[in-house]
């Protein structure tokens, strides 16, 4: 071999070198794909099922705590769940409950490259804004472990208050007597009512009648109907005189305060002598 074929041969063989060790340093460099995890996720009402499609599901979001970044977000989707299975049957700490026929929920796939703490967050039902609530859990997520089953199971508080009657368009008369229907849900869309899976004789419902923020007056409601309606009766007192707006709140409680809710709608008011377009009712004489 002549002299110059021996040096071009350890140039080569250098070139090599080079570019193996650039190589490498890259590999070295570069993210690892990650192991598939698959994460389950179901957010359910407090003492009652899961937030399906009946009340819009559930918005979830799996958040990476040490980076910030999400790593996974949908709405949860689906049917309530079996009423027997879920409320009824007894079964133990370790059995499934809303995975045994099945239930909405949010499934994920991550690719996780080590163990990773997250939060997991749901926030629901997306149906109802006033009566939308929040919960979260810290979860360590091992690459390679599946989340199944039942999954991460989150809790949310609160109650489904919406008035039915009188609707935010009707004024109310000064004077007069207003009737309001109101209706009473668990966070499931399930129904509210006496003797029912959701006893509203274990529950407390009432009115509030407000004007500039002051509760001028209180009401009761009581049971009308086979679709959980309550319905309560207030009088306006004559001395709102003068007052063009009047609040009417509904509260419903269960009887530990655990799941709160409630509505309200404010109403224009309009002169006594005005209040037959109001209610719908003959205006008897004035002065009678």
């Amino acid at each position: 071999m002549s002299i110059m074929a021996k040096h071009t041969v350890i140039l080569c063989s250098g070139a090599i070198s080079l570019v193996l060790g650039l190589v490498g340093a890259w590999a070295a460099d570069a993210p690892s794909p990650g192991i598939p995890t698959t994460v389950m996720v179901r957010v359910v009402g407090n003492r009652a099922m899961a937030l399906g499609d009946a009340v819009g599901g559930a918005a979830v979001t799996i958040k990476d705590l040490e980076t910030g970044a999400v790593l996974a977000s949908g709405v949860q989707t689906g049917l309530g769940g079996d009423l027997r299975s879920i409320m009824m049957t007894p079964r133990q700490q370790v059995e499934q409950i809303y995975s045994s026929k099945g239930s909405a929920s949010f499934t994920a796939t991550l690719n996780l490259t080590k163990p990773t703490l997250v939060e997991i967050a749901g926030e629901g039902p997306l149906k109802f804004p006033r009566a939308k609530r929040r919960a979260s859990k810290t979860v360590l997520l091992y690459p390679g472990k599946h989340v199944n089953g039942d999954g991460i199971v989150l809790d949310i508080n609160g109650l489904i208050v919406q008035i039915v009657s009188p609707t935010p368009d009707r004024p109310l008369g000064i004077g007069d007597g207003v009737t309001i229907r109101t209706t009473v849900n668990m966070m499931c869309d399930c129904i509210v009512e006496p003797f029912g899976n959701w006893d509203s004789r274990k529950m407390e419902l009432y009115g509030e009648v407000r004007v500039d923020d002051k509760v001028i007056g209180r009401m009761e409601f009581f049971h009308q109907g086979p679709k959980g309606i309550f319905q309560g009766d207030y009088t306006i007192p004559k001395w709102l005189k003068g007052e063009d707006r009047l609040t009417l709140r509904v509260v419903a409680s269960d009887a530990e305060g655990i799941n709160v809710g409630y509505d309200e709608i404010t109403y224009h008011l309009v002169p006594w002598e005005q209040s037959r377009d109001a209610t719908g009712r003959d205006i008897p004489p004035i002065g009678k």
